[in-house]
């Protein structure tokens, strides 16, 4: 994973900003060297929060590591292309991050985006974050308009992310729980 948030991000920014852009920041990769400092915060936890249906994704095109989760069920954000280079994500590299899409609805304050993080099967994180308070982080602001979308970001990827399988799923609603979008990506980090 691209250090926790990095790669929750990378799938949460496209659901928050209508592929407008990708909220990067160290809580996740913090909170996961925390984790792998004391291994017996390594003890596994369950949810009663939805979980994914691996025969409900669809691909999203561009060869990333991204698909859209849920894909059955009605989503606002309709994603055309998302291509990660390099892909797969290396540590201690940049990554550049291009996605292509359309928002049926404009975004306004009081959107949120439900993300969770596995190391393999181990739950690292399960949080609820303000889209509107995260993409201020990546200059940008809600409202979130409707139509056509394009962004770029380039964002430099911690050398200390622990070697594994992640998994990062992002569920993210309109402030009247209308369904934005689930977007979830799958990232190997080989041992170095």
């Amino acid at each position: 994973m691209v250090s926790f948030k990095n790669l929750a991000i990378v799938t949460l920014a496209v659901t928050t900003t209508s592929v407008e852009g990708i909220s990067f920041s160290n809580i996740y990769l913090n909170k996961a060297i925390t984790i792998f400092k004391n291994p017996t915060s390594l003890i596994p936890s369950f949810s009663n929060s939805k979980s994914i249906n691996y025969q409900d994704t669809k691909p999203i095109p561009g060869d990333s590591p991204i698909e859209v989760c849920d894909a059955s069920e009605k989503q606002l954000l309709h994603l055309d292309e998302v291509i990660v280079t390099p892909n797969p994500p290396v540590a201690g590299q940049n990554l550049t991050f291009t996605a292509v899409g359309t928002l049926d609805k404009t975004i306004e304050e009081g959107a949120y985006v439900e993300v969770e993080v596995r190391y393999g099967f181990i739950k690292l994180i399960h949080q609820t974050y303000d889209l509107c308070e995260e993409i201020v982080k990546v200059d940008l602001q809600c409202p979130i308009k409707s139509g056509k979308q394009t962004i770029t970001k380039n964002v430099e990827i911690p050398e200390e992310v622990p070697p594994g399988k992640y998994l990062v799923v992002a569920r993210a609603y309109t402030k009247d729980d209308e369904y934005i979008t689930c977007l979830t990506a799958t990232i190997i980090f080989p041992v170095q």
